[in-house]
Order: C-alpha cells, then sequence, then structure tokens
C-alpha cells in the first residue's frame, strides 16, 4: 500500500457530499489536505473532522468554471507546498429537465462546471505533474453518460464528455508516471441528490426509487484508488459496485 503522509491533495467539492466524506477517509493517512469549495468558509467543517483524524489541512474558495481563478489557485498551491501530488475533481452539478426547457445558458453552465471545472484544474496542474514525471489525477464521472434518459440531457453528457477527455488524457501520459483514474460513485444520496429530487417528477426518473448509498461507500473506493493507484485502472471507467472493484477496495468480502 503506499503511503499518502505528506502527500499535497487537492481535493474540489470538499464542503459536503462525498467530497467530504473523502476527506474524512484519506485523513488518517496524514496527508495535507487543500480542501476547495465555492467559499474557503464551506470547507471549514470538513477541515475541522481531517485534522482531528490525523491530517493537516487548508480551505480555498473560487469557483472551478473560471478558468483564471483555477490557474490562480494552482499556481498559489505550488508556490507554498512546491507540489501537488493528487488532484481530485470531484466538485459537480446536476440539472434536470427536458431539452425543451432547459434553456442554452443553463445547460452551458452544467457543461462549465462539470467538464471545464476538471479541465481547468488539470491544465494548470499538469505541467507541474510531468515535470516531476509524478503524480495522480482523479476524475468522478458517473454511470449516466452511458444510461441517458428522460430530463437528464445536460447531466448525462455532462458526465460522458468528462469520462472521454479522461480516456484521451490517460493516452497522452501512457509515456509517464503521471496516472488519470475515472471514478462513478454509483447513486449516492447527497444533498444535491436530495435537491433535484425533491421534485417527484424528477425522483421516477431516478435509478432507484429508494435511498441511495452513503457517500462513504464511493469515499473508501475513492481513497483506496488514491493510495494504490493501479496500473490496470488507470484510464479505465470504475464503476462503485458490487464488483472486482469494490472487492480490491476491501468494502465487499467474498
Amino acid at each position: 500500500m503506499a503511503s499518502l503522509k505528506d502527500k499535497v491533495i487537492v481535493l474540489t467539492g470538499a464542503s459536503r457530499g462525498i467530497g467530504a466524506a473523502a476527506a474524512r477517509e484519506l485523513a488518517p493517512d496524514g496527508p495535507h489536505l487543500v480542501l476547495c469549495a465555492r467559499t474557503a468558509e464551506a470547507c471549514e467543517e470538513t477541515r475541522q473532522a481531517v485534522e482531528a483524524l490525523g491530517a493537516s489541512a487548508e480551505c480555498h474558495g473560487f469557483e472551478v468554471a473560471d478558468e483564471g481563478a483555477a490557474r490562480a489557485f494552482v499556481d498559489g498551491v505550488l508556490a507554498e507546498h512546491g507540489r501537488i501530488d493528487v488532484l481530485i475533481n470531484n466538485a459537480g452539478t446536476g440539472l434536470m429537465g427536458s431539452v425543451a426547457d432547459v434553456k442554452p445558458d443553463a445547460y452551458l453552465e452544467v457543461l462549465k462546471i462539470n467538464v471545464m471545472g476538471p479541465y481547468n484544474l488539470i491544465s494548470a496542474v499538469l505541467p507541474s505533474m510531468t515535470e516531476r514525471d509524478e503524480g495522480t489525477i482523479l476524475n468522478l464521472t458517473s454511470a449516466r453518460a452511458f444510461i441517458p434518459d428522460r430530463f437528464y440531457a445536460a447531466y448525462c453528457s455532462s458526465k460522458a464528455a468528462l469520462l472521454s477527455m479522461t480516456q484521451c488524457l490517460h493516452f497522452d501520459l501512457e509515456d509517464s508516471n503521471v496516472k488519470i483514474f475515472a471514478l462513478s460513485p454509483g447513486f449516492t444520496q447527497t444533498d444535491m441528490v436530495n435537491d433535484i429530487y425533491a421534485n417527484p417528477v424528477f425522483r421516477q426518473a431516478a435509478l432507484t426509487p429508494d435511498q441511495g448509498q452513503p457517500a462513504e461507500r464511493p469515499a473508501k473506493v475513492l481513497a483506496w484508488l488514491v493510495r494504490e493507484a493501479p496500473d490496470d485502472l488507470a484510464g479505465k471507467h470504475n464503476q462503485v459496485q458490487f464488483n472486482d472493484l469494490t472487492r480490491r477496495a476491501g468494502i465487499e468480502i467474498v
């Protein structure tokens, strides 16, 4: 098992849901967690939790969809710490509605956050990782990239684009020791999901009418991927299901 002790890990969407759960799961390894959300104050509860578990941490607030803000953030972290060992692109958004009802500017906003957000941060981080010939990037994708449905045009297409970009970048990096992973967490009960499915019509379009899994379950797989960075899973679409991935991550016993 690889050690994350003192590794500099950037985690977006760290204020709640899978991001906050992932931060808590990684914390006992003793990394330095750079916690990001739209506002630094939003990450304060997560910071306190991870420091109590053994990590050091700091909070930052910026919009991942803003290329200039993302680049300034990365430049600041590199100036302060000298490197970024792991980038976890977890921040995302969802928007339900038919193409007839979702206006172009609202659709574009989903693409900016779910696709350009990760792209902006990867673009800013990658030169330092390739120069050191070391680093791990993990993008939170979705099985919805392959499961189109009513009301899901914005979300499905944004996650399909993110997955494709992740897989293409894997080939770009194949001659280096920088690895990139796509992780689809599966249906997870988070605040964002609760907000989206407060509309009973949208809830009927969910993959399951029941509660989703707790955020801690995909967080355990995420932390395992970050620790191990297994060569055979780089560039693949890794899904949190009752399958080989979850067995390897130690959350299913066979």
